[in-house]
């Protein structure tokens, strides 16, 4: 079996390459999937799994495979027909595509000793001739049966994703997409390893989340309420003021926690009754929540800056305060930046524990060292 693993030299290439790359490479250390897959089963089966939930395509795959005689060849293929291969569980419509490539390849109008020789361009153009092959089958084709080492897919809606969090795109077009081929190649396909690996690792929904002012000395109604909600990060303390949530805090210790939130919101009235607000900021913490989720917090223009920073770093992804202050805008201001990361009001949501010192250490957390190592050991 060939495998894109263990090659140490793509490995060093891409930890070179790119740092997030390097940190998402020692997330998941070394990966291997088969390479050598024959061309005509990969294609078999990529047919018969599209549309198609994972664990229903493999029953049906497994199926074909067992009226084929335990081979899926143009032959074992042809010799099943339409009707046979409709009733291992295939529709219809992807049987006779299924049949008519049987029929290509058998002829010998296609055959894999003659995509071996093509360019991965002129291989993608022939095999998408094939009814039931569009692009994004023919670069699976390319990476796992003809093992070829620089395929990152556009049309790969898991790496799209995974490329929009880790590098924090917006909006991904094709030619932004450009960009990440040619800092991943000669190695795209090794790359399109390790974020499938972290793409699936993040949360189905995420939430966009809006800093705002809280100006909280200005309101008329200083209540603030809290509550003491049992999360899977621990129990939090959830307060939040008339305008929403305004503070998260780890309540280890319930006092403790609260004469935080007194010496923070001086002057406010605090009311022990748990708002709605807190049972969907839970939601939040869970990734479970909504969308969008606008916060009103308490700070400097500087502070929320700093932690609007914070909701651009990936889950996953470690930062050093000097990263942050470049982003600020102020390269020198590492103090400041320490100062605005040890004010942070919400917990685990704006991500403070992601960033450590430059020379790899992990650095304090208000909650203690043991909590942000939890924290960044279950991303």
């Amino acid at each position: 079996m060939n495998s894109l693993f263990p090659y140490i030299d793509k490995v060093e290439h891409l930890r070179d390459a790119d740092q997030r790359m390097a940190q998402i490479i020692e997330r998941f250390g070394y990966l291997e999937r088969q390479t050598d897959a024959p061309l005509f089963d990969r294609l078999v089966r990529n047919i018969v799994e599209q549309q198609v939930a994972t664990s229903t395509a493999e029953k049906i795959s497994a199926r074909l495979v067992e009226r084929a005689g335990g081979v899926l060849s143009p032959e074992s293929i042809m010799a099943l027909g339409v009707e046979g291969i409709h009733r291992a569980g295939v529709p219809v419509r992807k049987s006779r595509w299924i049949v008519e490539a049987a029929e290509r390849f058998a002829s010998g109008e296609f055959s894999e000793e003659e995509l071996r020789g093509l360019s991965d361009k002129e291989a993608i153009r022939r095999l998408v001739t094939l009814n039931g092959v569009g692009v994004w089958s023919a670069e699976m084709l390319l990476m796992f049966s003809l093992g070829r080492e620089d395929v990152l897919s556009y049309n790969d809606l898991i790496i799209r994703r995974a490329i929009s969090v880790l590098y924090g795109e917006r909006r991904l077009t094709a030619k932004r997409f450009g960009h990440y081929r040619r800092l991943f190649s000669p190695f795209g396909s090794v790359a399109s390893l390790y974020l499938w690996a972290y793409g699936n690792s993040l949360p189905k929904r995420t939430t966009e989340i809006t800093i705002r002012p809280l100006g909280f000395s200005r309101l008329k109604d200083k209540t603030l309420r809290y509550s003491f909600q049992p999360t899977s990060h621990g129990e939090m303390l959830i307060a939040s003021s008339q305008k929403g949530v305004c503070r998260v805090a780890f309540a280890d210790d319930r006092e403790e926690a609260l004469d935080e939130l007194r010496a923070e919101m001086r002057g406010a009235q605090l009311v022990h009754e748990a708002d709605p607000s807190h049972k969907a900021m839970v939601k939040v913490l869970e990734g479970r929540g909504p969308k969008s989720l606008t916060l009103y917090l308490e700070g400097t223009p500087f502070e929320r800056k700093v932690w609007r920073e914070l909701l651009r770093v990936p889950r996953g992804i470690t930062v050093s305060y000097a990263d942050i202050a470049a982003c600020t805008g102020f390269t020198k201001a590492y103090r400041s930046v320490g100062n605005a990361v040890s004010a942070n009001p919400i917990a685990v949501l704006i991500p403070c524990h992601r960033v450590i010192h430059a020379d790899g250490t992990i650095g304090n957390y208000n909650a203690g060292v043991d909590k942000k190592y939890f924290l960044l050991d279950a991303e």
